[in-house]
Formats: C-alpha cells, sequence, structure tokens
C-alpha cells in the first residue's frame, strides 16, 4: 500500500480513502458498498480527525450520532447496516495497526447494539388478519404452500412462469437466476449449476461476477416437474429467437429481456411486485421466495444440511438461525410422529405369567384399540408439515 510523503499526517478520511483504493480485488459491488459506508456515515464525523489522534471515545461517538441516521423513507437506520459500517472502520483501521500508524485499533472494542435480525414469518391466517386491519406487516414474509400454489395458478400464462416456478423449487437468488445460462441446465440429467450472478452496477449497467461465495457455487437437483416447466420455456423461447433472427442475443440467457439480452435485476423485482399485487395475494419481496423455498423444504421433511446445500449458504448456522422462525413448524410434526411411534403401543398391557421354575416372565397383550394422540388408530401417512 502507498504511503503519503514524509511529514505528512494521515487524516481518518484521507485513511479510509487510500485503504479502500488499495483493494484492488474487491468485488465491484462491494467496492460501490465501502465507498458509501465512508462517504455517507464515516466521513462526516470522523473524515477530519486526525488518524493517530482517533480515540475509542470518538468513534464511540460517531457511532452513538450513526445509528440515529434515517433512511430515505424515514426510517432508523437498521442495526445490521450500522454493524456493517463498523466493519468498514474496523477493517481499515486494522490495515493501518500493521503499517504502524496506528497502535492500537480503536474501533476494536466497540460496541453496537447487535438488533435483531428478521426472520421469516409465514403469512397464516391470523397474520393475514393482522396485515388486512393495517396492525402489523412483517418485514419477512413467506406464502404458505396453498398460497405459493395460488400465485404460480395466477401467472401460469406468463412468459416468465418458468422463472418463477424455478425459484419457488430451489431459492436461487435474484442474481443468480438472471444470470444463468442454458449451458448451465443439463436437461437429460436434471440439474443447474450456479456459476455466475448477475448486478446492476452505477456506471457500469449489468455486470456478471462470481457468485456470492464458494459455498454459492452449487448443483441443484431438479423435479420432473420443473424440467417440464424449463423444456417448454426453452421451445417458446427459441421459437421467439427465430421470429428475431441476427438481432437475438447470442450468449443464451435462460430468462430474458428483449431480443434475448438480460434481464436486469431490479426489473425482475418491480414485475413480481406487480404481480403480487394484482394476485390480491399477501405482499413478499420477491427475495422472499427464496426464504419460502426453504421453508417449504424444511416443511416437507428436507434435512437442514440439504437445505443448507440448496440456498448456498456457507454455514449450516446461517440457515438454522434464519429459519428458526419456521423450524416451531418442522418440530412440531416430528413430535407428533415420535408420540405415534410411542403411543401406537400404549394400550398393550403386561400381565405376569408364570414361567419355568416359577419365575414369572413379561408377556405383551395386543390392545383392543387405542385411539392415541390424533383419535385415529389407522396409521398417518408422512404428510409434511402445513405452514
Amino acid at each position: 500500500m502507498s504511503r503519503e510523503p514524509r511529514g505528512a499526517v494521515w487524516t481518518v478520511g484521507g485513511w479510509l480513502q487510500q485503504w479502500l483504493d488499495g483493494r484492488t480485488r474487491l468485488r465491484a459491488r462491494t467496492r460501490v458498498g465501502y465507498q458509501e459506508h465512508i462517504d455517507r456515515y464515516l466521513n462526516p464525523y470522523l473524515g477530519g480527525v486526525p488518524l493517530e489522534e482517533l480515540t475509542p471515545a470518538l468513534a464511540r461517538q460517531a457511532f452513538e450520532r450513526i445509528s440515529r441516521h434515517t433512511t430515505p423513507r424515514g426510517k432508523l437506520l437498521s442495526a445490521a447496516t450500522v454493524q456493517r459500517v463498523r466493519a468498514t472502520l474496523r477493517a481499515a483501521l486494522n490495515t493501518a495497526v500493521r503499517e504502524r500508524l496506528l497502535a492500537s485499533n480503536p474501533a476494536k472494542g466497540l460496541r453496537l447494539d447487535n438488533g435483531e435480525s428478521a426472520r421469516p414469518v409465514v403469512w397464516t391466517d391470523q397474520a393475514v388478519a393482522r396485515w388486512e386491519q393495517g396492525v402489523e406487516r412483517p418485514a419477512v414474509a413467506v406464502w404458505t404452500v396453498e398460497q405459493t400454489r395460488q400465485f404460480l395458478d395466477f401467472v401460469s400464462d406468463h412468459a416468465l412462469y418458468a422463472l418463477f416456478h424455478l425459484v419457488v423449487m430451489t431459492g436461487l437468488r435474484r442474481g443468480e437466476v438472471v444470470g444463468l445460462r442454458w449451458e448451465d441446465i443439463d436437461l437429460a440429467h436434471g440439474t443447474v449449476g450456479v456459476a455466475r450472478q448477475l448486478q446492476t452496477h452505477p456506471g457500469e449497467g449489468m455486470v456478471e461476477s462470481e457468485p456470492k461465495s464458494a459455498a454459492s457455487r452449487r448443483t441443484l437437483m431438479l423435479d420432473h416437474t420443473t424440467l417440464g416447466v424449463l423444456r417448454r420455456h426453452r421451445h417458446r423461447q427459441q421459437t421467439e429467437a427465430a421470429e428475431h433472427g441476427p438481432q437475438w442475443n447470442p450468449r443464451g440467457y435462460v430468462f430474458t429481456a428483449v431480443r434475448g439480452g438480460p434481464m436486469a435485476p431490479e426489473r425482475l423485482s418491480r414485475l413480481f411486485r406487480e404481480l403480487n399485487t394484482a394476485s390480491g395475494l399477501p405482499p413478499v419481496r420477491f427475495h422472499d421466495l427464496r426464504h419460502g423455498a426453504a421453508t417449504l423444504a424444511l416443511a416437507a421433511g428436507v434435512e437442514l444440511k440439504v437445505v443448507q446445500a440448496m440456498l448456498g449458504h456457507a454455514s449450516i448456522v446461517l440457515t438454522a438461525d434464519t429459519y428458526a422462525s419456521v423450524l416451531p413448524e418442522v418440530a412440531r410434526e416430528a413430535a407428533e410422529r415420535t408420540a405415534w411411534l410411542v403411543l401406537q403401543d400404549a394400550g398393550k398391557v403386561r400381565r405376569q405369567v408364570r414361567g419355568r421354575g416359577g419365575r414369572r416372565g413379561l408377556v405383551l397383550v395386543p390392545p383392543r384399540s387405542h385411539p392415541g394422540p390424533t383419535g385415529r388408530t389407522a396409521r398417518p401417512g408422512p404428510s409434511p408439515a402445513r405452514l
């Protein structure tokens, strides 16, 4: 990393920019985020402070003011955003320590409100009623099985039906699904590979980049119904491409805008909001379809480790923490199955009988009948938990 001329004094703002400029291998979107943290939050309160005079007290005072920032919608800055701004400052100051510009990191012991990450809430009848009454709208919400079916039915004739169907079934991220090319999909073996994502960067337009993390580069198995949906979508797209001839984009995107070009992620979100509103279903974000895919998989009895791999989470802890709000539904189904296993024989009684040598043995006597926890004598099938 380059240094200022001998005798120059770093300011916090000058060092932050020098630190960011020196990180040449950052993803474009990550760089934009760091620059926003520096320009919008850190420089106004710490930018003019000489780096060597920065103290834990000054850092704490700055973040007390940053935490009172409001978003363009008039809401307080989320605790998660404040945490990310602190992470930017700490990373830059750690580098200053390694460069021997500071003896220690003044932001190292800075404590902030952890806040509570919004977890998916299922749109149950009670949740819908509260929303319709204007009482409460969950920050992150997912549809029930029936609501998901209703949405897919509503968009069944839409040109992008296959996109919505695929996201509902696999939980692909927005950038991942718009970045898919036909070369990533193996219709013969029923797989889809996540090899890239498509994002919009200020001043650069749409940019292809690597998946979000190493775990995000993954291969997903597709069910037969989804494969049929994709085959029909490809046939329709091939017909459209033939009509446009050489004007059709040759890069082979699965889901396209005009003349085969890539679909902007933001445009997809706007389209989904319009369709959601027109369907009459309770509101969810496009990203919530990803949450919904995980929720429905868990309710269907899919193991948490498998859901982690499907979503491309680097840690199973993240998966478990994110879906803690829906896991009770799965746990309740497991409890019912366990109770049935135990109580199906609860009507059997033990009686003492004499065996050889006058010793008593235990003999199980079949019961007349036992209703069990549900009042049924027939063995229940492996029905998924109702969401």
